[in-house]
């Protein structure tokens, strides 16, 4: 499903005449794409082609003596699409300067690559962010006994018994359920989940062993990117890097994942991007959160006498909506 949410009417001035109170929200956000289909590399970057053909092509709306032109930012896109319409090799490589998992941590590296500009125009993916961080602190845990990247033979038995006791000391403590397999798709960890862990970092630090600051350097880094409100990009800019060399000096083994070094080394220039709006507005929450209407309105409102019939009432029923 691909989904538009209108955010700002300006009139020739720059005057805001309009503006989303709820962007994040499923109040505004409305469907203009429902299909049937896996999603795969194919099928993504066909819907990518169709969609900015027709952006292109879009004209102005004629009201009255009213001319009204339209601007369309893809910014409500997951880490996976990113990577397959930026046609990046792996979703562990950035996808702004290139950067593979072993070369993440050496700031003098990634300082040196070249960037991909446009990439910048996808955003930051701000509610991913909150569960990307999450996991890689998690990770970070569940390696700290044998400080290696990856766990192979014996490693993985320290590992998973490390696990085990982060989530049963998360469920205990505070009624989190961390890292929990979800039958049939995915993992508990959404962004409620990582907005609490983040809340209430002391105790996270103390379940998790980790470094205090580095988990409060986070959620501050986390809340701002999603506060709704303009940033102040070269405070920004020093405390992500500041962040950044804090992790790579607590933890030069475990290479840094692609969307935290994304949210660390570019986000304040992902951010200046979109200076005309908080970035937080640009969030793919509303598109995500469609996904639990998506499951009521399927049981509760639909006819299960074919798949045709029920995805027919269900594009109707999020039409009206």
């Amino acid at each position: 499903m691909i989904s538009l949410v209108p955010l700002r009417l300006e009139d020739g001035s720059g005057n805001i005449l309009w503006q989303n109170p709820t962007p994040s929200s499923t109040n505004y956000c409305r469907p203009i794409s429902f299909k049937f289909t896996k999603e795969t590399s194919e099928s993504i970057k066909l819907e990518n082609n169709a969609i900015n053909e027709e952006i292109r092509e879009l004209i102005p709306t004629i009201i009255g003596n009213l001319e009204i032109h339209h601007n369309l930012y893809m910014t409500m896109i997951d880490g996976k699409v990113a990577t397959v319409i930026s046609n990046t090799s792996s979703a562990a490589v950035c996808n702004i300067c290139l950067t593979p998992p072993s070369k993440m941590n050496d700031l003098d590296f990634v300082s040196k690559r070249p960037l991909r500009v446009d990439m910048y125009q996808y955003g930051l993916s701000s509610l991913h962010m909150w569960i990307r961080c999450m996991e890689c602190i998690l990770l970070i845990s569940y390696n700290m006994d044998f400080k290696k990247w990856t766990a192979r033979n014996s490693d993985k038995l320290l590992r998973d018994v490390k696990k085990n006791m982060t989530q049963e000391e998360f469920r205990e403590r505070t009624g989190l359920l961390i890292d929990v397999v979800k039958q049939g798709f995915g993992t508990t960890n959404d962004g409620n989940t990582a907005r609490r862990f983040f809340m209430d970092y002391e105790l996270s630090a103390e379940i998790t062993g980790i470094n205090e600051d580095s988990i409060k350097r986070f959620a501050i880094i986390l809340q701002a990117v999603s506060s709704g409100l303009q940033i102040n990009l070269s405070n920004f800019r020093e405390f992500c890097k500041e962040t950044a060399i804090l992790y790579v000096n607590l933890y030069p083994w475990y290479y840094m994942p692609s969307s935290v070094h994304k949210l660390l080394i570019h986000g304040a220039d992902i951010c200046g991007q979109y200076s005309f709006i908080p970035i937080a507005s640009l969030s793919e929450e509303a598109s995500e959160a469609t996904n639990k209407d998506f499951r009521n309105l399927r049981l509760a409102h639909t006819r299960k006498i074919g798949r045709t019939q029920t995805n027919l009432d269900l594009i109707h029923n999020f039409l009206i909506s």
